[in-house]
Parts: structure tokens; sequence; C-alpha cells
């Protein structure tokens, strides 16, 4: 107590200069003591490697079954009539008179042998489009002497096909123009004029002046076949392509002919139907002949270009091959996807869920093109009218799911073959098979078109081996273009890429990527050259 009085006594007797003094001095103290027990601990060192990032292969990406967003409009569809959309022969039926039936559901089949010959012929060529891409990239070439031998003679063996079937056509056309349907001319091949009492003259006057302009048909084919070497056999096939082609269209004229002709006491209904039948198989015969003409033709240009590539090099094809190459898968997956569609023509559908209140025909009847074969009726059902770009409209096919809304099932039932002129894109119906109480005629919807999961393999790219899809996000746009982003020691290396096509949210790209290529799958934020950690797989 006294120490305390004696510093006190020390303090008042202090100087009033010395007293300021003191009084900074004792608050600079206090405030560093404050500072001292505020301020936080250091931070902990951080890891540099802060961004995780996960990884995936282009082709998991280009493998995958996506959707393709798109808006449409909900309709009211009290009744639908089905038209035949080809001739032919009824050869089964999967339901009777009174039978319900769910949108994209099979209702008959009409005779199509030929066309299921002619799909699994185009993917015949097609599978040796991809060997032949395969080849050409060299991922699983051979020894160059044996494969330049085993190429040369596939090619020889192509060459042989495509001379049998140019001599198989010839003899079809011989037996659909001049022993079919010339039966029912008067001097065919001089001064044609058509035994039938048709209601449409002009239709008439075509027909004959088709007829003439055939002339001898026989005789043409026949000097073409004898002067085709290998030289211009591919001219020369072509030649006969068009030939055939120019008699189908004048037998799709005698069918519809003979649907407007006028019967008579000298030739009764039952001739007509004869008659009807006869054509319909001189048309399904030309047909086929056209088919097995265009297969033999993919076949042999695939196998001369594979010829070509193999003498070059079994090891490495050069980029002109390559291209070669993916030029020819084109080529062979149109014709596939026309075989298909051929075929999905001898299909008859159900577009909307109903009941069947008419099915006039039965199982070995002969049915012309645009007969009605069915009517579905279901008061208060509703569709979906979309319409997509002719790129997408490659993508999606009859039978494949949609989801209306996020929330209702639907299932494409129609593809438009062309453009609308309206709206220049192609209208897509979706039927809806289950509940659609969720839906209201009139209302725009958003619709997802179910993609289908694609088989891509490590050197081919999606469908025609000319691009891969990946989702946006994978990409990233900068001032010198697109880039995906691969990692090398932790670090990010931006990879130049070529955009093509957008749907939703997926991205084609036709150049900079390989299908093993491991990619950033979300590059939204990064950049090139930053460090980063790679996430191991759940």
């Amino acid at each position: 107590m006294n120490t305390i009085k004696k510093n006190l006594e020390f303090v008042r007797n202090l100087s009033r200069s010395s007293k300021i003094v003191a009084t900074l001095v004792l608050v600079a103290l206090i405030l560093f003591v404050m500072r001292l027990g505020s301020n936080p601990a250091l931070p902990a060192t951080t890891s540099s490697y802060e961004t995780h990032v996960s990884l995936a292969s282009v082709a998991s990406f280009s493998g995958q079954a996506g959707s393709l967003p798109v808006t449409g409009k909900v309709v009211s569809v009290n009744k639908a009539s089905i038209l035949a959309v080809s001739s032919g022969e009824i050869v089964s039926l999967s339901h009777v008179l009174g039978d319900q039936v769910v949108a994209g559901e099979v209702i008959a089949n009409f005779e199509n042998s030929s066309q299921r010959a002619a799909v699994l012929q185009a993917q015949g060529a097609y599978d040796s489009a991809r060997v032949l891409y395969t080849k050409a990239s060299g991922s699983t070439a051979e020894n160059s002497g044996t494969a330049s031998s085993q190429a040369t003679q596939s090619a020889q063996d192509a060459k042989t096909v495509a001379l049998l079937a140019m001599q198989s056509s010839v003899a079809s056309l011989d037996d659909a123009l001049h022993t079919k349907a010339d039966s029912l001319f008067s001097n065919p091949r001089v001064q044609p004029q058509l035994n039938l009492t048709v209601s449409d003259s002009q239709l008439v006057s075509d027909i004959e002046n088709e007829r003439v302009a055939l002339g001898n048909l026989s005789k043409t084919a026949n000097a073409l076949l004898k002067n085709t070497t290998q030289a211009n056999l591919n001219a020369n096939i072509t030649e006969m392509i068009s030939m055939a082609q120019t008699v189908e269209a004048f037998l799709t004229n005698m069918v519809t002919a003979l649907n407007k002709t006028v019967t008579s006491p000298s030739v009764p209904a039952s001739v007509i139907v004869t008659d009807q039948v006869l054509i319909a198989a001189a048309r399904s015969e030309t047909i086929a002949a056209i088919s097995s003409l265009t297969n033999a033709k993919s076949s042999y240009s695939a196998a001369l270009s594979n010829a070509t590539i193999a003498s070059n090099s079994a090891n490495a094809g050069t980029m002109n091959d390559i291209a070669s190459a993916q030029a020819t898968i084109k080529s062979a997956l149109g014709a596939l996807d026309a075989a298909k569609a051929n075929l999905e023509k001898t299909i008859v559908r159900a577009p909307i869920s109903g009941t069947i209140i008419s099915l006039p025909v039965s199982r070995g009847d002969y049915v012309p093109s645009f007969t009605q074969v069915a009517q579905i009726s279901n008061p208060g059902t509703l569709q979906v009218l979309v319409y997509v770009t002719a790129e997408d409209a490659k993508i999606i096919a009859v039978g494949e799911k949609a989801v209306i809304n996020n929330k209702t099932n639907g299932v494409i039932t129609f593809v438009a073959p062309a453009l609308d002129p309206t709206t220049g894109k192609i209208q897509v119906k979706i039927g809806i098979p289950g509940d659609q109480s969720a839906l209201t005629d009139g209302d725009t919807v958003s619709v997802s078109l179910v993609l289908p999961k694609v088989d891509i393999t490590k050197t081919e790219a999606r469908k025609e081996g000319s691009y891969f899809i990946i989702p946006i996000v994978a990409a990233k746009i900068t001032p010198d273009g697109p880039v995906v982003f691969t990692v090398s020691s932790s670090t990010l290396v931006a990879n130049p890429i070529t955009f093509g096509a957008i749907s939703g949210a997926q991205v084609r790209v036709l150049s900079g990527v390989t299908a093993d290529m491991e990619i950033v799958s979300d590059a939204r934020g990064l950049s090139g050259g930053q460090k980063i950690m790679v996430d191991l797989p759940k």
C-alpha cells in the first residue's frame, strides 16, 4: 500500500509535459497488446492444387444415350386413319377389329422379305466400310503384303458380285417390262396402246409415252452389260440403276392406272385384281433389282478403296485415305438408312392410342399404295407435334421414346420424309401411350427426344465416322476458338477443337479429339496451364 502511495505521489510531482509523454507511452502500450491479442493465427500452408476435376473418355460421351430438347405443341386427335405407304401382300396382322392399341404399336406387316434382305446387305456394306476406316487409321493393320493381297482379292470378288447383280437385273427388268407390263398393251414396242379403260386420260397418255421412251429395254440393258469392263463398271452400273428407276416410275404409274380402271363386261373386276397383282410383282421385282445394284455398287467402291489403301500402307493410312474411308462410311450408312426406311414402310403402326374401329384387310390380301388399312378412334386423344432440323432428324427414329414436360412419356410415331415448306424443318409426331392427364390441347410444351445409345469404337466417330459428341460444358470458348482440356503432370493442357452442330446440351466435335482421349468433363472456369487435382472415379 505504501508503494502505491509513493508511486502516486511521484506521478503528481511530474511536470505537465512529462505527464503527457507518459500518457502517450501508456496508450501505445495498450494498443500494441490489444493488436497482439486479436491477430489471427497464420493460415496453414495450402496446396497449389485447389481445383478438382474429373476425366472421361470422348468415346464415353459419344456412346451415351442423350436427348434432344425441343419445343412442341399439344394437339387433339380423335380419330386416325392409317394408309398403306407401299403396295403388297399383307402377311401378318397383330390385332383384330375392336382391339386396344397404344401409340407406336405394330398392327400389320406387308410382305417385306426383299426389304429385309436389302437391310442385311446394306448392313454388310456398312460393316465393311467400318473395317476399311479402321485399316486406314492404322489401328489394326496387318502385314502390308498380306493385307494388300487380301484387299485386291476382295476387290475382284466385289467386281464379280457387281457383274452378277447387273446380269440378274437385266433378267428382272426384262421380265418386269416385257413379260408382265407389256401384257397390258397392244404393240408395246412399236406403238403402245394401253388395253384398259382408265378414268384419267392424261395418265394413260403419260404411260404410253413412257413405254415408247423405254423402247426395247432388254436389248439396251444387254448391250450395256456386254460392254462393261473394270474401267467403266461403276459408270455402267450407275446407268443401269437409272434405267431401273425409270422402269419403276413407269410401273408406279401403271399401278395408279389400274386403281382407276373402269370395269366392263370384257374387263371385270377379277381381271383388274389379277392385273394389279401382276404389275405389283413387276414393281417389287424392279425395286429389288435397284436395291441389289445399289448395294453391289457400294460394296465394289468400298472394296476398291480398301485395296488402294492396303497397297499404300497397312500400318498407317494417310489423311487422304482416312478421309476417303470416312466418305465410304457416310455413303454406306446412307444406303443402310435408306434400306431401313424402305423396310419401315412395310410395317403398319398405330399413330395414336385407342380402339381399332376399322380393319378392312386380312392376311393374304393385296393392298395398293395409299389404301386405308386401319382406323383408330379415341375421343380426346392427344399427340405432340414438334419440328427438328434436317440434321437432327438423322439421329431420331420411329419407335424411340420421348419425355414431355419432364414427366409424361411419349413415343415417336412419325418422322416426315421431307422439310415442311412453312417452317423449313422436319415434322415429328409423338404419341402418348399412357396417362395424358397432365397435358392440355393447345399447350406449348418442352420435349426431350431420347436418342439411341451408340456403340462406338476407339477409331470410329459417332455414326458416320466423321464427328464425336460431347457435352457443351466439356468445351471452353477462348479468343482463339473452342478447346477441351486434357491433364499432363497435374496441369491442364488446352487442345483446340472444331465445333459442328449444337443439339441441346451437346455439341458435335468435327476434329481435334480421338475416341480414347481423356478430357475434363466440365471445363467451366478452367484455363490452360492451371494446376489441378484429378478426382478418382466413384
